[in-house]
């Protein structure tokens, strides 16, 4: 099931407002200032180490995941094609196979998805599998073989690649770093307004500095373009109309920009993925 995400710019322009709250509310000054200086130090040095780890590896899968979903449907269009050459009766078999391939991929996130669509990824395998002989068309036959390798290939990848890279600890500790580190400043201001607005400022960053990491880590960054576009893309390839899952537009996450798509509804959220499908024109 598609789960709820609190979204990175909405939180960066609620976070000023509970920070110039929390300057109202709480006093300056209760942290002594040759104490607080260190302490201030210390903290922002660990913060910044472990925060630049975490954006670096974070990023780092998740280039590799938009790159490995890329080669996927790009290796799914190519079968797509391939077989239209070589048997087109198979080929409207594979079209409708990839669609629901792709609708079921949208019940879920993306480092979830591999494992949920093994079985409709086996009906994809079975009508490669079931394809005639044709010696005179054998070198599509082997580049048909070929795309069905390097599908299993990405599957694999996406595998290795769906899971969280930060741990919960290395979570406790970013957040505690985090915690002390707006802590130390609020202790430390001196009553100017122009202290009150760096605290401010600054806090406010390092929240966005820890949403951004949490967008990274769960492949949410961004995920319009290699989380829906690239698979709509797909679909009108293989000859079918877009398609969205009705939450994923209800929340926000997405936006259709298609004048004519198809729009999945649950019918039964808390017991199946069971969708009523239904055309929507603009």
């Amino acid at each position: 099931m598609q789960k709820l995400f609190f979204k990175t710019n909405r939180i960066f322009l609620i976070s000023p407002i509970i920070f110039i709250i929390l300057v109202l509310i709480i006093p300056g000054g209760f942290i002594p200032t040759e104490l607080g200086n260190t302490i201030l130090t210390i903290i922002t040095f660990l913060f910044g180490i472990i925060a630049g780890f975490c954006i670096a590896v974070t990023a780092t899968d998740y280039n590799s995941i938009k790159n490995v979903i890329a080669l996927e449907t790009a290796a799914l269009a190519s079968l797509y094609e391939n077989i239209l050459i070589y048997d087109k009766e198979a080929a409207e078999k594979l079209s409708l196979a990839i669609d629901n391939y792709v609708k079921r991929a949208f019940d879920y996130e993306i480092m979830d998805y591999t494992e949920n669509t093994n079985e409709d990824f086996k009906k994809i395998k079975e009508i490669v599998r079931a394809l005639p002989i044709k010696n005179e068309l054998s070198s599509i036959y082997q580049l048909i073989i070929q795309k069905m390798n390097e599908i299993v290939s990405t599957r694999q990848q996406l595998i290795v690649l769906g899971t969280k890279t930060l741990s919960i600890f290395q979570w406790i500790v970013l957040c505690f770093l985090a915690i002390f580190l707006i802590l130390s400043l609020y202790g430390l201001r001196t009553g100017e307004i122009f202290f009150d607005i760096v605290t401010i400022v600054i806090s406010s960053v390092i929240i966005l500095l820890l949403f951004l990491i949490r967008d990274l880590d769960l492949y949410i960054w961004n995920e319009k373009t290699f989380g829906y576009d690239v698979y709509q893309n797909l679909l009108i390839y293989i000859g079918q109309l877009p398609y969205y899952p009705k939450e994923s537009i209800e929340k926000g996450r997405i936006r259709p920009s298609e004048k004519e798509y198809r729009l999945g509804t649950l019918i039964n959220p808390e017991k199946s993925f069971e969708r009523k499908i239904e055309i929507i024109k603009n």
